[in-house]
């Protein structure tokens, strides 16, 4: 049996699960060209302009552009959920994703269990739908814990990959060790923490709220503090953590676009890009960009 892989310092953790976020975010980058190519080209304005951008060979075209590029705005959760442990393990990649997907889409139907159970759910009352932050992840309808429960979700699945992958088990068991362990003993603590979710989520979200209502509220001081923050933390590697909370959280602001609330500033440039009622973008997001 090899030697057991040495422990990660704090210090190199959080460098290592900042490099993570660079996969679904070099994904982001492509979609967001993709959807912006095709949102615009096939837009009432833009076919105004250029007339001979109206041919049905060429909406098509864009239409489907915009409609592959929307995927990562859609999924950007549950890509990091699968991106963190698949970055961050050491060994055995591949069963570290798949328990990514498995403890992301089990926490949130431990989520709407817990909602079920107490009632909220199932209602389409709108106004108890928003009031309980309830929406549809992954067709589950539980509370939208956004890019930050995804982080908590691949940290966790990371080091229960870590702890069991080389896990021993009775004979008995023995089919179910090893590897095979890793996404079973995931989908029972991330089924307990489904159940925490709702106990727990909004003194994150008020946290949260409170950075982006801070960094908001300091005008035209907020790009600076970001952008100082962001050059200070570069020549340690952890800028990317700082980057992702002002582009995916509460942090980077909240917007409703297209009658869904949508929250960090790429996340609601990039609402806006796939809404066709939107005239403009939102400088408040746009200013962190």
């Amino acid at each position: 049996m090899s030697a057991p892989l040495p422990r990660l310092s704090l210090w190199e953790f959080f460098q290592s699960l900042g490099k993570t976020f660079m996969l679904p975010v070099a994904l982001l980058s492509f979609c967001g060209i993709m959807l912006g190519i095709g949102s615009s080209l096939s837009s009432r304005d833009v076919l105004t302009l250029i007339p001979l951008l109206d041919q049905p060979l060429l909406q098509h075209l864009f239409v489907w552009m915009a409609a592959t590029g929307a995927f990562a705005f859609r999924f950007l959760p549950v890509m990091f959920a699968i991106a963190i442990p698949l970055g961050m393990a050491r060994e055995n990649k591949g069963v570290a994703a798949f328990a990514g997907f498995v403890g992301y889409t089990v926490m949130n139907l431990s989520t709407n269990f817990w909602l079920t159970m107490k009632g909220i759910l199932p209602t389409s009352d709108a106004a108890l739908l928003k009031a309980n932050n309830v929406q549809s992840v992954l067709g589950i309808q539980a509370i939208d814990t956004g890019i930050l429960g995804a982080v908590i979700v691949g940290v966790v699945v990371f080091w229960l990959h870590e702890r069991f992958h080389t896990i021993r088990l009775p004979d008995a068991l023995a089919f179910f060790g090893g590897t095979r362990f890793v996404p079973i003993i995931t989908l029972l603590v991330t089924g307990l923490l489904g159940l925490a979710v709702p106990l727990i989520w909004p003194f994150f979200a008020r946290g949260i709220a409170g950075l982006g209502w801070m960094i908001n509220g300091a005008g035209n001081f907020g790009p600076m503090l970001f952008g100082t923050g962001e050059r200070l933390l570069l020549p340690f590697g952890l800028q990317h953590i700082l980057v992702a909370i002002i582009r995916f959280t509460d942090a980077g602001g909240t917007m409703e676009v297209c009658g869904k609330s949508v929250s960090g500033a790429l996340t609601i440039f990039q609402a806006q890009l796939a809404c066709p009622q939107v005239q403009g973008f939102s400088e408040s997001a746009t200013r962190f960009l």
